[in-house]
């Protein structure tokens, strides 16, 4: 077996923090250890999202990463900050990765927005399952695929679409 990162093992994790990780072998054929995280945060910063230059509302990426450090929580949850994640007209969208559920946020424009994001996966991490979003969060999320937990029952055919549009 291929040498692994022994630092990261042998280092003692913050209280709270799970020490999980998960042997993968490359293409090359290469060990590596990996730590399982518990959740992804997914920032778009892609052709819209940001971009006032084109109109839409600044996207607070700083508080993002300034709370993702300060919080503590970049060994259980991973921020990315991405290209286009779409759909571009709702802008400054976010993907929450969590207990195998997707939650899709839009229009998240101000460090308020963040500080409840993180204030969200604080609260799903100490239930250690999922959790609806609430508040605010609840007004900026939306289904992005039909699997999706905002769908509930309520779905659009292209005749409703169409009817709303005129």
């Amino acid at each position: 077996m291929a040498s692994t990162d022994a630092k990261s093992a042998d280092k003692p994790l913050p209280e709270g923090i799970p020490n999980r990780f998960v042997f993968v072998k490359r293409a090359d054929k290469e060990v590596k250890k990996t730590r399982v995280l518990e959740g992804q945060l997914l920032v778009c910063q892609g052709c819209c999202c940001g971009k006032t230059e084109r109109g839409m509302q600044a996207l607070p990426l700083d508080d993002f990463k300034r709370q993702w450090k300060e919080r503590g929580v970049r060994l259980r949850v991973h921020l990315t900050v991405t290209g286009c994640l779409g759909p571009c007209p709702l802008a400054n969208v976010v993907l929450i990765l969590f207990a195998g559920e997707s939650v899709w946020l839009h229009s998240i424009n101000t460090p308020e927005h963040v500080t409840v994001i993180y204030d969200y996966l604080e609260a799903m991490l100490a239930a250690e399952k999922y959790l609806p979003p609430e508040g605010l969060l609840a007004s900026c999320h939306f289904n992005r695929f039909i699997f999706d937990t905002a769908a509930g029952d309520e779905w659009l055919n292209d005749d409703d679409w169409k009817r709303s549009k005129t």
